[in-house]
């Protein structure tokens, strides 16, 4: 269900499962958690997440695996632990995320969104979180970062009500950054001009926008005094000097 495809320094983290819509059961959530730590391996600066199946980004959780929680209380962390897995390489690892959604987007399926940089949309993407129609609640991260985006009273309205809403209200409310056409093109061209950048400084100022709204932080001083000190610093001042690209 999970590929992962490397070209050059951009990866492409593809969901392909037409039958579930891209609903990801247990071993899924592990196994995206793996692909995103294979590709940072690799030498990835940015990731794009989207999905191979028409009409759908990703339809949540497996509801066929996640109804068995029911009578299995032992397995219920481990289903919360591996969705935790899956989605905080996303926000944590120090390269630039880009979820790319381009069609039904659901449940866990937004908070997999959520957990991403940016989300950049086509205008026939439909978003919902659904578990207050379930009787369940939704993981303490993923409302943080909901409201985070979108502020108490809009995330309150999309929990507490279920509802769903079109690409065009997503951005109007700050759930996603971007409605394009083009997508995933657009998407590509601007991992693409973050990839160009120098890396060490998208780690840190990714660090710094983690912290944001946390208070001052004595760390990000330091980062950004040391940077000065740094051979990034040295290649991007020279080719700005020598008229040229850096080559980072």
């Amino acid at each position: 269900m999970i590929a992962c495809n490397l070209d050059g320094h951009l990866a492409e983290v593809v969901l392909d499962r037409l039958p579930t819509r891209n609903a990801l059961g247990m071993n899924d959530w592990r196994a995206l958690a793996a692909a995103v730590a294979d590709a940072a391996a690799q030498g990835a600066r940015a990731v794009l997440l989207r999905s191979d199946v028409a009409g759908s980004f990703c339809s949540g959780s497996d509801l066929r695996e996640i109804g068995g929680l029911a009578d299995a209380a032992d397995q219920r962390p481990l289903f919360r632990e591996a969705m935790r897995a899956a989605m905080d390489p996303f926000q944590t690892l120090p390269l630039a995320t880009i979820a790319v959604v381009e069609g039904d987007c659901f449940g866990g399926g937004v908070a997999l969104a959520l957990a991403c940089d940016i989300r950049i949309a086509s205008p026939k993407a439909v978003f919902a979180i659904t578990p207050a129609k379930l009787g369940i609640s939704y993981p303490q991260e993923d409302v943080n970062r909901l409201a985070a985006l979108v502020g108490r009273g809009q995330a309150a309205r999309l929990l507490f009500g279920a509802g769903r809403i079109d690409a065009a209200e997503a951005a109007r409310i700050g759930l996603v950054e971007m409605v394009e056409e083009d997508a995933l093109g657009t998407a590509r061209a601007l991992a693409l001009q973050i990839a160009a950048n120098a890396p060490v400084s998208v780690g840190k100022l990714k660090a710094a926008l983690g912290d944001s709204g946390q208070g001052h932080d004595p760390a990000h001083d330091a980062a950004f005094d040391d940077g000065f000190g740094g051979a990034a610093f040295a290649e991007g001042l020279a080719a700005f000097r020598e008229r040229r690209d850096p080559r980072f």
